[in-house]
């Protein structure tokens, strides 16, 4: 803009898939079409069909039920966020005297809300980390209103507006209790992202040295690893004391993990005792059951995450995690409704019957801990 300003608004660009170390398949051309999931209806018209796959996996690696292929190649993204806060919990939570709602901000994909900035600007104070330090890059709050507040205010997007700066200021905090640089945090050679991939590969059984790469939103690595991994990760963490601490902070405090109106907020609402959740970018989607698993992860081929919550519903009811009467909190979600620029609803996302068989098959990831 004129004089140097900052523009206020997001660039249109190609986001988090740009930069790309490593091009991550998700299926190949010769593979078969994985079953429709969703349906996108336009009227009585069906306008686009969303396809995907879901693995059901236990601690072991063993995949228990899955739809499509258990072992399609997708990137991590956001849902492992509260595996990536593995580090934090295990080496600087206690000496800073975090509490569950800096725990579940570090684990969170938020709105960039004001009660969401509090306890990331709480977390930084904490670690005695100035909020500059923030790698993600400015993001305008995807909480419309609170977007429009911030722009009307004079206001313009900053680090800590990122989704991810909850994940950030964990990281920023682990390396202050540690003595490590914050300068240069961010890079895969740095001593928190080298503890940050010890941990996933630790947990999800694979070997992330040579698994295919790329930046993610934030500008961290994120890995392709087959659907399976998530879903025995999930599990297999589900025995680690940190990650437990991480679900009782997430079940303790829904809304810093994604805030007004969004899905993972309300399922965590009303099964946060019972289950883990955590949506990631470019239609990937984890949950956990409590105690001890089975883990589930869904990918959905067109990349949106639209039709996540409708299809993750399907996916937990058929499971027994939920019941089939849906409780008034999660309703809303069972159905996305399509509206166009007049705010008129013409049409909707339903979910298709998801036919799940059941495997005794060990999946393509380790069988333990790494």
């Amino acid at each position: 803009m004129p004089g140097g300003e900052p523009c206020p608004f997001p660039r249109l660009t190609a986001g988090p898939y740009q930069n790309q170390l490593v091009p991550v398949k998700v299926s190949k051309v010769s593979d078969p079409a994985p079953p429709v999931l969703a349906t996108v209806w336009r009227g009585s018209v069906v306008e686009a069909r969303i396809r995907g796959h879901v693995a059901v996996v236990d601690a072991l690696g063993k995949v228990l039920r899955s739809a499509g292929s258990a072992d399609a190649e997708t990137t991590l993204r956001s849902c492992v966020k509260p595996l990536q806060a593995l580090p934090f919990l295990r080496l600087a939570a206690d000496r800073l005297g975090a509490g569950g709602a800096e725990i579940a901000v570090a684990c969170a994909s938020h709105q960039g809300e004001d009660e969401h900035l509090a306890a990331v600007r709480r977390l930084l104070a904490r670690a005695q980390v100035p909020e500059e330090a923030l790698g993600c890059g400015p993001q305008l709050p995807s909480d419309e209103a609170t977007a429009r507040r911030l722009l009307a205010s004079g206001g313009v997007p900053r680090p800590i507006h990122n989704n991810c700066s909850g994940k950030h200021a964990a990281m920023l905090a682990t390396c202050a209790v540690m003595g490590w640089r914050l300068d240069g945090y961010m890079e895969p050679a740095h001593p928190c992202q080298q503890a940050v991939s010890a941990a996933l590969q630790e947990i999800l059984g694979v070997d992330l040295d040579v698994a295919p790469r790329g930046i993610d939103g934030c500008g961290l690595t994120t890995y392709g690893t087959p659907l399976s991994a998530i879903a025995r990760g999930f599990a297999a963490a589900s025995s680690d004391p940190a990650f437990m601490r991480a679900q009782d902070a997430m079940a303790a405090h829904p809304f810093l993990v994604a805030g007004t109106n969004r899905f993972d907020t309300a399922l965590l609402e009303v099964a946060g005792q019972r289950l883990t959740a955590k949506i990631g970018g470019a239609g990937v989607w984890a949950a956990v059951a409590r105690p001890d698993g089975p883990g589930v992860a869904i990918k959905l081929e067109s990349g949106g995450g639209e039709a996540i919550p409708v299809v993750a519903l399907v996916v937990l009811q058929q499971l027994g995690l939920l019941g089939a009467d849906l409780p008034d909190r999660l309703r809303p979600f069972a159905s996305v409704t399509v509206r166009n620029w007049a705010g008129r609803d013409v049409g909707e996302i339903r979910a298709e019957r998801i036919e799940m068989s059941s495997s005794t098959q060990a999946s393509a990831v380790g069988t333990g801990p790494a």
